[in-house]
């Protein structure tokens, strides 16, 4: 046994931190075990709550609490993690400032990258769809609601101003339904700001494959969701697949052209790329195949969990990728970090998920929680009170609550911070990373050559 065990954590989602929150809790006193985590941003982003974010309800930055917040002995790296070779046991990670490389050595690897949107090849989803998934996202989103009815306040041409007051969501799950519902309060209260709008009609489309909505809950949850939705006006595509997405349309089929100038994309993920050229077992999706104590097979010494990771369930099939299970998995995975290293026996990987609630807007819900049905207003007080009670941090918590009270008095915010921008897939990443928007025919910039991570000890790399 080496003297010192580096432990490698990839990511900075709820698999991740938690992994990283519970071996912290268990490291030997004698500074045998030294945890580190690498994550692209230095913050947890709390995704329940991302539809209220992007309307307005919450400021962004209260639902993204930093991961330093909560680790003091795990070290906290933010970096792109460009490659992994497990050959060499080594990581190599791109600073944020210099885009410099630098390696990280590992003896231990917890891979809890999570998953990045999936646009399942459809024809211009990638550059004119808007993202529902960063922290970014939710920014973005707001600003170019708001930009949208700027301009069709003031734009002369009558189809011209319908296509500016079109919003399509592409996908029915859980984040479509949750997007769709708050979408809908939000353009409601913007057009009170806009007097030459008052008579304009505003349509909200949600297109969805399959032939109901929030397939993980049960039929009579999914027939509710519907029949609500629907009596609030929008136009819910159920059996509609999104075929091709344009600057100025949006095609479904069936359904034909839509003239949009908003399409938000929530049709599907899939594991960060990054596991598939590990040279790991994957299933269909990309995901790394593990056993039931979470170790991916072949390749001792490397574990995965959350979006990225197949973790096969005792009673059939494999576990979804949901921020439930994640942080359910996390303690396993620390655990058997810590007992591989001494021989201890490992521990299996069993749960049983309590439920699932889903936001309806409008003070409604929708749930089921330990086999009960929860709908409309009490669903939407249990769905507020449990996340309020899960969200990270007290402060965060402080702070949601409070814009939670404060909404109920104060007219929504319709500042648009990023102005109206022409957002593509390209723009989007650049401002969700802070960056402004580089010239099209700016060739991108040369990596710098990797060289060894100049940190040691418990020190952040580059600090």
């Amino acid at each position: 046994m080496p003297a010192t065990t580096r432990v490698v954590i990839l990511g900075g989602g709820f698999a991740a931190l938690g992994s990283a929150r519970h071996l912290e809790a268990a490291l030997p006193a004698d500074g045998s075990v030294e945890v580190t985590l690498i994550s692209r941003e230095n913050f947890l982003l709390y995704t329940p709550l991302l539809a209220e974010a992007a309307t307005g309800q919450i400021p962004p930055s209260h639902v993204a609490t930093p991961l330093r917040s909560f680790l003091r002995r795990v070290r906290v790296w933010e970096g792109e993690v460009v490659a992994v070779d497990l050959a060499r046991r080594e990581v190599a990670v791109q600073q944020p400032v210099t885009g410099e490389q630098v390696t990280a050595p590992f003896d231990q690897l917890v891979l809890a990258l999570g998953a990045v949107t999936s646009y399942h090849h459809v024809p211009g989803a990638s550059e004119h769809t808007l993202g529902f998934k960063t922290l970014g996202d939710a920014a973005i989103a707001r600003a170019h609601v708001v930009s949208c009815f700027e301009q069709a306040a003031m734009e002369t041409d009558a189809a011209a101003r319908r296509a500016l007051l079109t919003f399509v969501v592409a996908g029915g799950g859980y984040s479509g339904v949750e997007l769709t519902a708050a979408l809908a309060d939000f353009l409601r209260e913007l057009r009170g700001y806009y007097p030459p709008l008052a008579r304009e009609p505003l349509r909200l489309v949600l297109a969805h494959h399959g032939e109901r909505l929030l397939e993980e809950l049960t039929a009579p949850a999914a027939a509710y969701t519907l029949g609500l939705l629907r009596r609030r006006g929008i136009a819910v595509r159920l059996g509609t697949g999104v075929t091709g997405v344009a600057a100025d349309s949006v095609e479904l089929a069936p359904g034909g052209t839509v003239p949009t100038r908003t399409v938000f994309w929530t049709a599907g993920v899939a594991p960060d790329p990054l596991i598939g050229r590990l040279g790991v077992p994957c299933d269909r999706h990309g995901a790394a195949i593990v056993d039931e104590y979470l170790a991916v097979q072949g390749h001792p010494g490397v574990w995965a969990l959350g979006d990225c990771a197949h973790v096969p369930n005792p009673r059939g099939g494999a576990y979804g990728p949901t921020a439930q299970n994640a942080e359910r998995e996390a303690p396993v995975v620390a655990y058997n970090v810590l007992a591989a290293r001494t021989g201890a026996p490992l521990r299996r990987f069993d749960y049983r998920p309590v439920g699932m609630l889903a936001s309806l807007g409008r003070r409604s819900a929708v749930g089921e929680v330990f086999g009960l049905r929860f709908a409309g207003l009490p669903a939407w007080v249990l769905w507020r009170t449990v996340y309020l009670a899960k969200l990270p941090g007290w402060d965060r918590r402080a702070r949601v609550g409070i814009d939670w009270a404060l909404d109920f008095v104060l007219p929504p915010n319709i500042v648009s911070s990023i102005g109206a921008l022409p957002l593509t897939s390209r723009t989007v990443a650049q401002l969700a990373a802070g960056a402004p928007p580089a010239s099209p025919a700016e060739p991108p910039a040369p990596a710098p050559a990797a060289r060894s991570d100049p940190a040691s000890g418990s020190a952040p790399p580059g600090r």
